[in-house]
């Protein structure tokens, strides 16, 4: 049975919905939503589907099934009584939080090492799948057999995920919430001009653009992760919040 490694802290008014990246889970993100919830926001990480599990799993979702469950995440806040919620998203989550900013009306975002360009490189599929099942300790041999099964999937996932973020790209000047871009100067898995790309393709008049010259990809837990928490409290502080008790 799956496990869901969806988690919810309640620290306050203000909600942050914090999402994680492709092929990955909550627990690369829980340290910084335990550092946002320290300093006052109710944070929830949702859990996309398949994220975590096996790979004959992981390979049967989807990316518009991972943007429902980031999107499911945000009216979760709201039925939790949270009107004022801004997006922090880290790889893929960046790219969702793009999107939902492109679609809903947010707070702010934060879309961190997102991967949005109109001329778009990614680790491929297959890196990510390896990478995990080295992770379970599956044999080399095993593995490489396994993604020779896996291949139609993979490249469907692919594909599917290529579409997925070129559509994001071409719809991104509709954005005019604050945001906040951050990008690892060290990113091994896509081009740092993509946090340029966006900087200056959205239409925000409140935005800045944070470059991490220590980090790489996985931003949010590398070598200057607490810079980077220090850098979005002090972008959420300073946004103007309506104050209202949660019921």
């Amino acid at each position: 049975m799956s496990t869901d490694r969806s988690f919810l802290i309640k620290a306050g008014s203000r909600a942050v919905l914090l999402l994680h990246g492709f092929a990955g889970t909550t627990e690369d993100v829980r340290e910084l939503g335990e550092y946002l919830a320290e300093n006052g926001y109710t944070v929830y990480a949702p859990n996309y589907r398949g994220h975590g599990e096996e790979p004959a799993i992981f390979l049967k979702t989807t990316p518009d099934m991972w943007y429902e469950d980031a999107t499911a995440g945000y009216k979760h806040l709201q039925d939790q009584g949270y009107h004022e919620i801004a997006i922090v998203g880290a790889a893929m989550g960046g790219v969702f939080a793009l999107k939902m900013a492109e679609t809903f009306a947010p707070k702010a975002i934060a879309p961190l090492c997102a991967n949005v360009n109109r001329k778009m490189r990614y680790i491929p599929v297959e890196n990510y799948l390896l990478k995990s099942m080295r992770k379970d300790g599956i044999a080399e041999q095993d593995a490489q057999v396994m993604l020779t099964n896996y291949a139609p999937e993979i490249g469907k996932m692919a594909d599917a995920r290529s579409e997925f973020y070129k559509t994001v790209a071409s719809e991104i000047e509709r954005i005019e919430v604050p945001t906040m871009i951050g990008q690892g100067c060290r990113d091994e898995e896509i081009s740092a001009d993509d946090a340029n790309y966006i900087f200056k393709n959205i239409h925000s008049d409140d935005k800045q653009l944070c470059f991490y010259a220590g980090s790489g990809h996985d931003i949010t837990n590398d070598c200057e992760k607490d810079i980077l928490g220090e850098d979005l409290v002090y972008f959420l502080d300073d946004l103007m919040w309506l104050e209202q008790e949660v019921m």
